[in-house]
């Protein structure tokens, strides 16, 4: 897996291009949670030194920390944060 530190940076500097909103958290374990907001939507990224998680989060959906899907490279985080804009 790439360096997940950097993968968060660029996913950070795309939402900014985009004008989209964010907050993080980053906690002692490494691990960072990304919460974006964009048309409407709601979406969670968990970057790990050894995966990313993304959820989309909805009314329907029960919060837990198990993701939706795994990214494990950059052209695949490239592609989910292509389809949020």
């Amino acid at each position: 897996m790439e360096n997940y530190l950097i993968m968060f940076n660029n996913t950070i500097e795309f939402l900014k291009k985009n004008n989209i909103k964010y907050e993080y958290r980053k906690f002692s374990s490494g691990s960072i949670m990304l919460d974006v907001w964009n048309n409407k939507k709601f979406y969670v990224f968990q970057f790990e030194p050894d995966r990313i998680g993304f959820s989309e989060v909805d009314e329907n959906v029960g919060f837990d920390t198990i993701p939706d899907k795994i990214l494990l490279n950059s052209d695949m985080l490239r592609l989910v944060l292509t389809s949020i804009v």
